[in-house]
């Protein structure tokens, strides 16, 4: 992957105040990122009243925390995202906390539909899923690694259901989804975050260690 690429994305990219102020002012005009359907647009506003809400309830635990202490240096987590995605509304408050805990922590979010060749490098399974993160070192300006589209255990929650209900509907799946996510408070995310965070310190102290040896 050419390294302007990932720098011009960064470049276009909007914190996450700026992206939540957009999802609102969307919500408000009946509009959306990306593709303009009826359905993005009632998505939309759903994901404005998500947000909200998650950015008041999330707190950190103590063990994410401890691991955001020992992750050292200076990031950038560069977000593939758009405003009609659900997954992206239960998740992304959720990081943005993270990264506010860091002290070098910068979050960036672009949109997919927007960045379709960066997001061609970070497919899901063959899949353009998102949210998607990419951890860019700063200090060396590569990509120590990715992150998304759903936690772990909401993973295992939707496989799980899937094989009990294989004909369901779109609907009645994504109900249940933001019902897990409901349920789960968080919680699936921070834990993800609290081993990749001790993940990617070790990948870096290794690297450093090998340029070292």
């Amino acid at each position: 992957m050419d390294q302007s690429l990932l720098e011009n994305s960064k470049a276009a990219g909007l914190s996450y105040v700026n992206y939540k102020n957009k999802v609102l002012q969307y919500a408000t005009e009946g509009k959306t990122s990306g593709e303009l359907t009826e359905a993005h647009i009632v998505a939309t506003k759903l994901n404005a009243q998500r947000m909200k809400r998650i950015d008041k309830q999330c707190k950190l635990t103590t063990a994410l925390l401890e691991s955001l202490h020992q992750f050292k240096g200076n990031y950038t987590w560069l977000i593939l995202t758009e405003a009609w995605c659900g997954d992206s509304a239960q998740i992304i408050p959720v990081i943005a906390k993270i990264a506010e805990a860091h002290p070098s922590i910068e979050v960036k979010l672009i949109f997919r539909d927007e960045h379709l060749e960066l997001m061609s490098h970070f497919l899901t399974n063959g899949t353009l899923g998102i949210p998607k993160l990419i951890c860019i070192n700063e200090l060396t300006k590569q990509v120590i690694g990715t992150w998304g589209p759903r936690p772990k255990a909401i993973v295992a929650k939707i496989i799980e259901y899937k094989k009990q209900n294989p004909t369901v509907d779109k609907d009645t799946f994504n109900a249940n989804l933001h019902l897990w996510y409901a349920h789960d408070n968080t919680m699936a995310v921070q834990d993800d975050f609290t081993n990749l965070l001790l993940e990617w310190k070790n990948k870096i102290e290794q690297k450093e260690g090998a340029v070292l040896s």
